[in-house]
């Protein structure tokens, strides 16, 4: 199984340099996981509408990665939550899509964060219909 996965993340006060910054850190710790491949990403800039910001945080936060196999996604998970933790005190969080499945990973205790993380499982696996 592979499965492409859309991640965007966000840091309470962060502007669009420091979105970048995380990006490429979470992207090159990802690169570093067996059966997680972060995606190239696109070949440029999208043209920019005259008197529009030039950079778009939104943008540039959002990257994709192929996972391969359930372990793959597992992975992906516990590296996303260790880059919650990691947070310099802001408040921090990544939007996972999968298939059109939407899931936020945020400061939530790690116990919530885990029952949450499981019905998400489940649901991507197909042995739970969405809530």
């Amino acid at each position: 199984m592979r499965a492409t996965v859309v991640l965007a993340l966000s840091e309470s006060g962060a502007d669009g340099l420091r979105l970048d910054s995380l990006h490429r850190q979470l992207r090159t710790e990802l690169g570093d996981l067996d059966e997680v491949e972060p995606l190239p990403a696109p070949a440029g800039p999208a043209p920019v509408e005259p008197g529009s910001r030039a950079v778009d945080p939104a943008t540039v936060s959002a990257f994709a990665v192929a996972v391969f196999g359930s372990g793959g996604l597992t992975a992906l998970l516990a590296s996303l939550r260790g880059w919650l933790r990691r947070g310099t005190g802001e408040a921090r969080s990544v939007r996972i899509e999968v298939g059109g499945d939407v899931f936020e990973l945020t400061d939530a205790s790690a116990e919530e964060q885990e029952r949450l993380l499981q019905v998400f499982l489940r649901h991507v696996d197909g042995t739970e219909a969405p809530a």
